[in-house]
């Protein structure tokens, strides 16, 4: 398991960024804190491409500042793999999307994403 810890200047508002992968591997969790309010129901996603991978969406009442939001695996798309060496650019990097509702203004977003260099292919045998 490897810890990415990342820290983001968001102006508010959709945003999208793109963090590079270090190995082939998986995003297990993944946790933020912001120094403002996260406002119920905005949400982080973290994705390849445009698929979902884990889910973090702030509770109703809002999610005050210096609380760990904590992001959620989707039940289908949670195992893919990201793999900084694919010939497919969007498996080489994990996108991180904020809603347009996630902060009501100017805030840094520290992120922890602990993701799974484990990560394997099973392969059905072939025979000669």
């Amino acid at each position: 398991m490897k810890d990415i810890y990342l820290n983001f200047y968001s102006a508010g508002g959709v945003e999208d960024y793109y963090i590079p992968v270090p190995c082939r591997g998986t995003v297990k969790s993944a946790e933020y804190m912001s120094n403002a309010t996260m406002v119920a129901t905005g949400t982080i996603t973290l994705a390849r491409s445009t698929t979902a991978v884990n889910t973090a969406t702030a509770p109703t009442g809002d999610t005050a500042a210096g609380t760990v939001l904590v992001g959620v695996p989707d039940t289908t798309n949670k195992g893919l793999i990201f793999d900084p060496d694919s010939s497919t650019v969007a498996n080489t990097k994990i996108k991180m999307s904020l809603d347009t509702t996630i902060s009501g203004g100017v805030n840094n977003l520290l992120v922890h994403i602990v993701y799974d260099d484990s990560a394997y292919v099973v392969e059905a045998s072939v025979e000669a």
